[in-house]
């Protein structure tokens, strides 16, 4: 590279650099990008002792999942939460689900001993897999079984008002228990007012807190509740949501 020198009546040196080694300089100096599936993911990359470091969550970002704080650790996930993404109908305990229609959460899975209805809803259990008192409305599992409830909640996610069809007869609702042997296992229980067959009427933006109850062998290890979320005003199909017990 050649250097041209100037003196000028002050005694000011002055230097010129070619247009084609400013510009090469000045790439030089740009920030290395992070590359994912031929897509930029991120223009932040920090080099330090050879190794390359990038945000999490623009890592995430690529994935299109988001990163939350647990604690003292961090989780990468798929949305979910207060605005859930449309189409993420996978997830585990806790996420909200959304299939465009309804919000579906599972808020915690409980084995308890006994599990007495809080509502006058019927069940429907042809196998007798549990021992129901009809004065005090409480199950119990038959012998080598074990109770399986899991509290769920459902948001009415469009502008009309709607029930939620859950219709065991109905082979079109797909609701079960699957355990880790690859065995599905039916509700024997909605505790909401309608059930087992559909809920009261929810409104734009109504929310519905209810126990599914199931009863299980007692070594089944669980795996995943599958759920189907229906309503009973149209004839629209039906979508499957899944969450990981395991």
């Amino acid at each position: 590279m050649n250097l041209r020198f100037k003196r000028w009546p002050s005694k000011v040196v002055a230097f010129t650099l070619p247009l084609g080694a400013l510009i090469g300089s000045c790439s030089a100096l740009a920030a290395p990008k992070l590359i994912m599936n031929g897509k930029t993911a991120s223009t932040d990359v920090k080099v330090v002792g050879g190794s390359a470091y990038v945000k999490v969550a623009d890592v995430a970002k690529a994935l299109g999942m988001v990163v939350i704080k647990r604690g003292d650790s961090y989780e990468i996930k798929k949305p979910g939460g207060a605005n859930p993404i449309k189409g993420v109908t996978q997830g585990k305990v806790g996420d909200v689900l959304f299939d465009g229609q309804w919000r579906f959460q599972v808020l915690n899975v409980q084995m308890p001993e006994s599990f007495t209805m809080k509502t006058p809803a019927d069940y429907s259990d042809t196998a007798g897999l549990t021992q129901f008192n009809p004065t005090t409305r409480t199950f119990h599992a038959s012998q080598g079984y074990k109770l399986v409830v899991l509290q769920c909640r459902v948001t009415n996610a469009v502008n009309e008002k709607r029930t939620l069809w859950t219709a065991i007869s109905d082979n079109r609702i797909h609701t079960a228990l699957t355990d880790m042997e690859g065995g599905s296992h039916s509700p024997i229980a909605y505790d909401f007012e309608g059930g087992p067959i559909q809920s009261k009427w929810l409104v734009p933006g109504a929310i519905l807190n209810f126990p599914v109850v199931f009863s299980v062998p007692q070594a089944t290890q669980l795996k995943d509740l599958i759920f189907t979320l229906k309503n009973n005003q149209t004839d629209a199909k039906p979508n499957d949501v899944r969450v990981s017990l395991k």
